[in-house]
């Protein structure tokens, strides 16, 4: 079996390249079968040539497979039928046959121009022989020939079949592996058969003269095409019969514009995704042809109706539907119930998709609340901690002072944060005090620490106490560890309102920010081993609740300054 599969299959690929060589042998032998004397041997020998040739042609079964046993048998039984009778409809109704096929191969090739005109003179070859040849000498014995029709049958024809040897041969379509419009196929042979019988019906009224009931029926069958293309696409006016027919197309069986409008008013009106689902199956199942649906989703499963007849089942991402019909579905119908099942998944999917969208932004406010009430309590201990190392260090005498300084301020931090976490939901108003006030408290806060503290106060308007100590914190926390990393650098603490501005600043003269770290500063979180970006982030949205502008000013070697500022003008006129 292997021994014999191997040359089998070399002469299958060999075949596939050399396809044109079959075809031009296949119409030659046809034309010779056609030429012989009706009911000879000689036509009968050329005609099993033609079909050997044809099989290893043919666009429905590749050459390289082994035909089964009940196929081959019934090949051989329609070829012997064929050829023991050999009456002239059987050869008609073949060349009818071959002229659909050749039609389907044309269309399936249109959209190379240079390669579809080897099948369309094939095709015209064919239709050509058929009405000048085959219908007059096969299927009307006693009719006349013209001299000039007959010659040009006879020689002309097959000279014209030369042309298939120039013309270009799609290399990718010599492959085992046909194209083959069935459809198209189907439509011309209906137009063979209309030609045909229709030439036939005119001969009644042009006394039997069959080239001219082909040419009245050729006269007429242009017109109707040529007035079915203007109604198909007119130039202006109505859309054509083509919208009617893809309305039709679309609406087959079934009000399907305004079941779309119920699902969309359905989507609309219900946000749970489980009963919107139930709802819009509703709607499906009150088709008349329907018996029942089942369903499977991640949010459980339901059945309407009851199960049985046929079923056609639907997946659409993790939804699945069954649908219990009373008939077979037609194609039109199946594409109309999958195009129903699309829509009713995608309703479905962009709900699952809200869900997981509020879940998720519920869950990113408690996680960023989370974040910021880490990030203050994470402050507090710092400065408890360098509190009580300061204590320590202290002589019992000073110790006093420092906490009647430093401790009214961690209280009053202390309280604004068990605010938040005692009502975090509550989006409570900043506290705010006075600048000077403010500034007097950071001047004690920072009084034993080595950071520059300058100040233009040339108003005092009221500024929010949490967001300015946040920032103050994050900021000469950053520049704390950097002096670590880079010895001798300095901080500097400034802070001016002019009575139309407020701006507060934190500087160092170190090193400056990367730039790619500098590009995501205050807009996401920054994973850096020095802390440097959760904070700024964090206070950066407190920035912007409360009015203010949060940005890098500076970011030199030397000079890298973070800003906190806001117009008192843009702030009143808002107020007003």
């Amino acid at each position: 079996m292997a021994l014999t599969s191997v040359p089998a299959n070399r002469l299958a690929s060999r075949i596939a390249a050399n396809r044109r060589w079959v075809i031009l042998a296949m119409l030659l032998s046809l034309h010779a079968a056609l030429f012989s004397e009706p009911g000879s041997e000689f036509e009968r020998a050329w005609l099993l040539v033609h079909f050997g040739l044809f099989l290893l042609w043919q666009p429905f079964i590749a050459a390289e497979r082994e035909l089964e046993i009940f196929s081959a048998a019934m090949l051989v039984g329609i070829t012997a039928v064929t050829l023991y009778f050999l009456a002239g409809w059987m050869i008609v109704a073949w060349l009818l046959i071959l002229i659909g096929i050749l039609g389907g191969r044309v269309f399936t090739v249109r959209g190379a121009s240079k390669q579809s005109r080897f099948y369309l003179i094939a095709f015209a070859y064919v239709l050509a022989v058929m009405l000048l040849r085959a219908v007059p000498a096969l299927m009307l014995p006693g009719q006349d020939i013209p001299d000039p029709l007959a010659s040009f049958s006879a020689v002309g024809l097959p000279a014209a079949l030369l042309l298939l040897v120039f013309l270009p041969f799609a290399p990718q379509e010599g492959d085992s592996t046909q194209l083959f419009d069935f459809f198209y196929a189907v439509l011309v042979f209906q137009l063979g058969v209309v030609m045909v019988l229709g030439s036939l019906a005119l001969m009644r009224y042009t006394h039997d003269a069959y080239f001219s009931a082909v040419a009245l029926t050729a006269i007429g069958f242009g017109c109707a095409l040529f007035v079915l293309a203007v109604l198909w696409n007119p130039l202006r006016g109505f859309g054509g019969l083509r919208t009617y027919f893809s309305r039709y197309l679309l609406s087959v069986g079934m009000p399907f514009e305004l079941w779309m409008r119920r699902i969309a008013e359905l989507a609309e009106s219900e946000p749970d995704r489980a009963r919107f689902l139930e709802q819009s199956l509703h709607e499906v199942a009150s088709f008349a042809w329907i018996r029942g649906a089942e369903w499977r989703s991640p949010d459980g499963d339901g059945i309407l109706g009851e199960k049985g007849g046929y079923s056609t089942q639907f997946s659409h991402h993790d939804l699945e539907i069954v649908f219990y019909t009373d008939m077979s579905l037609s194609p039109a119908l199946f594409l109309h119930m999958r195009l129903l099942a699309q829509v009713v998944g995608e309703f479905y999917e962009g709900k699952r998709r809200e869900s997981a969208l509020r879940r998720n932004a519920y869950l990113q406010a408690v996680h960023e609340t989370g974040a910021r009430l880490t990030h203050d309590v994470k402050n507090l201990l710092q400065s408890l901690y360098a509190l009580t190392s300061m204590a320590q260090k202290l002589p019992a005498e000073g110790t006093g002072g420092l906490l009647q300084r430093q401790l009214p301020q961690l209280t009053q931090r202390l309280r604004s944060t068990l605010d938040m976490l005692r009502t975090p939901e509550v989006p409570t108003r900043e506290l705010t005090v006075p600048s000077s006030v403010w500034w007097r408290d950071l001047e004690r806060r920072l009084a034993d620490a080595h950071v520059k503290l300058e100040a233009k106060l040339a108003a005092d308007p009221e500024v929010p106490a949490a967001l300015f100590d946040s920032f103050i914190d994050n900021a000469i926390d950053n520049a704390s560890d950097k002096a670590v990393r880079e010895p001798g650098i300095e901080i500097a603490v400034r802070f001016a309102c002019d009575g139309e501005t407020v701006e507060l600043a934190v500087a160092d003269t170190g090193s400056p920010i990367d730039d790619s770290a500098a590009s995501r500063l205050f807009r996401e979180p920054i994973e850096r081993g020095s802390g440097l970006g959760i904070g700024l982030y964090q206070a950066a949205r407190q920035a912007q609740q409360a009015g203010y502008r949060l940005e890098l000013a500076r970011n030199v070697s030397g000079d890298v300054r973070f800003t906190l500022a806001r117009s008192l003008a843009k702030s009143s006129a808002g107020e007003d």
